[in-house]
């Protein structure tokens, strides 16, 4: 009888990891595909991520009262797998359906026809976790173990499938492929569940609505919702505050968001499955006291992180970690697998795993207790026996809801507000406080005095030793030269810093390099756009980096008007702060415009002679929307018939210009960006010598090297010939990962066979 009883087990626990797998590679795939057209700002994202767990906190309420009335929740289950396969299977063509509904409509639209799409999946997603732990105690008939290793297993899977979908499954199947993927798996789960249920053999559970003994039931009441909510806001504003600060360290790259995240779910599943030993036999005033601790060590392990990173980042070795994290562009780096052994080995070794050593460091002890909490609170919420379900479902919900107000709040007010070391100094604060709560600890009595004296203490000294605003940030960055000045501003959408001495500039958006002064790669960029249209009247500059391109369309007397789309109003706020950049901005031909530059673009009725656009490295997140063939199908129709489009900060990436060559018929090629028209290119001598003539000798001198050899014709045709396009649902440059490991292999292969 045991061993079929293990097996059900077995088979139930890989429904659930599976379950939790798929679920996060729809949320990756989704959340990608629907920033093409919601854009990728701050307050975009934030919505996106929380329609997303409202969804799954209204479904975790419904599943927890559909599993007390439905008498089977194996064929339930089964029913809620099916009926999101088949919404995973209609999503991709929904998406892109909505994405050209909604192309022109303000923000609201937008929003609404978001909610509408996420609504229904997410809300079967959430309707699994009441269902499965029914069924889960129909097996075990032991409630607390149940939870404590569903809610593990379901999140060790989310994990896993975080990192599975980034770092190989978008580039080998692409984001619709991802998102096929994941509704074959929710049919097999559904076939799976109904396998079970044909072997299971129910043990004796309670009759529903037995009470539970008293020595079982907390005296919280209804505060035990009031609890979680309030855990899970402080939750959920910690992950936000931890992937800003992290970010910074390990940049912006498209592996970035699900390492930080796969670490923090990794944290909240081992908490989940360590609590069990201790909850098992424990009467609920011990779990309420346990549950009172957790957040109050919660708390203070965020203080003594926070504060023992910013110490420590001023002093060797951890300064030197940290400088060497900053200064490097990509976050996980190959050069260990591209360079030959050497004294740098060590370097190329900690520079790929350090997307994953940062996060350990800030998150993983406090997303432990955060795991370690969720069991304990489901368990003082069961009241009587046979509404596990519910108790779950309800405990989720508010959770949920605490998560969506709490990242609301945090990313649209606070940080703006206050700022991250405010920000996570009131965090911590409300954890410690926590410590007042718990009259015993064990079988010892914990004085009221003892407990506010020692709170108070703790909180005056973490008001003493909390970084001060702009300090954490300061410690973090390395300044590329001994600076005059500097400038930081944090703001809803990005931390930027702005170093300066005399002529020279660099501007840092969320640790990565945006712009610097002198640019004469910019200058070569822009002179070449402009010079190459036949009337450079309407300028569209998209992303303002340091100013060098949109300064040299403004030295042109024929340019009426130049646009500038920037994404990160934080950088335009802080620049002004410098009069060589007020002065750029301040001029009466100039509207700048805060927003998405596909977006905007997406929007905007106007025409453009000319457009520039250097915003991001090719391998940044989200950098896929504005390197698409789809993109450069909306420039161009944003174009004059004669318009120019010069596309920067591509280097020689053959996957961009083979997508430029299928939208536009004529392409010229330089080291480092392209030129794209839809009529032969016509370049005016006399403007570029006009523009040339502005800037001193040597540096003309310099500018002409970024312009040699400009590949076109048949010679770039054949130059990008066999190499994929990007699409919107497979941003192939974008995901770098897999392209370089594939170059490495080769060159190990070939070096092999060689020998």
């Amino acid at each position: 009888m045991r061993r079929p009883r293990n097996l059900l087990i077995a088979s139930l626990v890989a429904v659930f990891f599976l379950s939790g797998l798929s679920s996060l590679i729809y949320q990756v795939a989704w959340q990608r595909l629907l920033t093409v057209h919601c854009g990728v700002g701050a307050v975009s994202i934030t919505l996106i991520v929380s329609v997303y767990m409202f969804g799954l906190g209204v479904g975790s309420l419904l599943g927890g009262r559909l599993a007390e009335r439905n008498p089977d929740p194996y064929v339930l289950y089964a029913i809620v797998e099916v009926a999101l396969g088949i919404s995973g299977l209609v999503s991709f063509p929904l998406i892109l359906a909505l994405g050209r509904l909604t192309a022109n409509s303000p923000p609201a639209a937008s929003f609404a026809s978001l909610f509408a799409f996420l609504a229904a999946p997410t809300i079967l997603m959430g309707i699994s976790l009441p269902l499965l732990t029914t069924i889960f105690m129909g097996i075990t008939g032991d409630f607390t173990y149940s939870i404590s290793r569903l809610y593990f297993i379901n999140t060790l899977g989310a994990a896993v499938g975080g990192i599975l979908t980034s770092y190989i499954l978008v580039s080998w199947l692409g984001l619709n492929g991802c998102i096929y993927l994941a509704a074959a798996l929710d049919f097999v789960l559904a076939l799976a569940i109904l396998l079970s249920r044909s072997q299971a053999r129910r043990t004796t559970v309670p009759e529903m609505g037995e009470e539970l003994p008293p020595a079982e039931v907390a005296s919280v009441g209804r505060l035990t919702y009031a609890l979680v909510f309030v855990t899970g806001f402080i939750a959920i504003g910690y992950e936000i505050v931890w992937y800003r600060v992290i970010g910074v360290l390990v940049k912006d790259s498209p592996y970035a968001f699900s390492s930080i995240l796969a670490v923090y779910l990794a944290g909240i599943a081992l908490g989940s499955l360590a609590i069990n030993r201790y909850i098992a036999g424990k009467p609920a005033e011990s779990r309420k006291n346990a549950f009172y601790v957790l957040q109050f060590l919660l708390g203070l392990t965020v203080v003594v992180t926070l504060v023992g990173f910013y110490f420590l980042a001023q002093h060797a070795p951890i300064v030197w970690f940290t400088r060497l994290s900053f200064s490097n562009e990509l976050h996980p780096s190959l050069d260990l697998f591209t360079r030959s052994p050497g004294l740098h080995s060590f370097e190329d070794a900690y520079l790929l795993l350090d997307v994953f050593l940062w996060p350990l460091w800030f998150t993983f002890v406090p997303t432990l207790l955060m795991g370690a909490s969720f069991p304990l609170i489901t368990s003082l919420a069961l009241k009587r026996r046979g509404c596990e379900g519910s108790a779950v479902g309800t405990t989720y919900f508010f959770m949920v809801l605490g998560n969506v107000l709490g990242g609301l709040l945090t990313g649209l007010v606070l940080l703006p507000a206050i700022g991250t070391e405010v920000t996570l100094l009131t965090f911590s604060s409300l954890g410690l406080m926590f410590g007042l709560m718990p009259r015993t600890l064990g079988a010892r009595r914990l004085p009221a005095s003892y407990r506010i004296t020692g709170v108070l203490l703790l909180l005056l000294g973490s008001v003493a030793a909390f970084p001060r605003p702009g300090d954490l940030y300061s410690a973090i960055h390395v300044a590329p030269f001994t600076p005059r000045s500097m400038r930081f501003q944090e703001g809803l959408d990005a931390v930027v810093l702005t170093y300066e001495d005399g002529d020279q500039f660099r501007n840092y958006i969320n640790g990565q390099g945006h712009g610097y002064r002198p640019g004469p790669f910019f200058l070569a960029e822009a002179i070449e756009g402009l010079c190459f249209s036949p009337s450079p009247e309407k300028v569209l500059v998209i992303g303002f980096g340091a100013g060098s391109i949109t300064e040299t369309a403004l030295a042109l007397p024929e340019v009426r008007q130049v646009t500038v789309v920037e994404l990160c109003g934080s950088a335009i706020t802080n620049l002004l702060k410098f009069p060589v950049f007020a002065g750029i901005l301040g001029d009466r031909r100039v509207r700048v415009v805060v927003d998405d530059g596909r977006r905007y673009l997406e929007r905007t009725g106007d025409r453009f002679d000319v457009i520039l656009m250097d915003p991001l490295r090719t391998t940044s997140a989200y950098s896929g929307n504005l390197n698409s063939r789809q993109f450069f199908s909306l420039a161009g129709s944003r174009m004059t018939p004669a318009g120019i489009l010069m596309v920067g900060g591509i280097g020689d990436n053959p996957v961009i210009r083979h997508t430029l060559l299928e939208e536009f018929k004529y392409v010229r090629a330089y080291a480092g960006f392209s030129l794209a028209s839809r009529l032969p290119f016509h370049q005016s001598l006399e403007r570029r010598e006009r523009l040339l003539g502005a800037y001193p000798a040597d540096m003309q001198t310099t500018i002409k090297t970024f312009v040699r050899n400009g590949l076109e014709g048949k010679a770039l045709e054949e130059a990008t010939a066999g190499y994929p396009v990007n699409e919107d649902w497979r941003p192939i440059s974008e995901y770098y990962i897999d392209k370089r490991l594939r170059q490495w292999l080769t060159s190990a292969t070939q070096a092999v066979e060689f020998k």
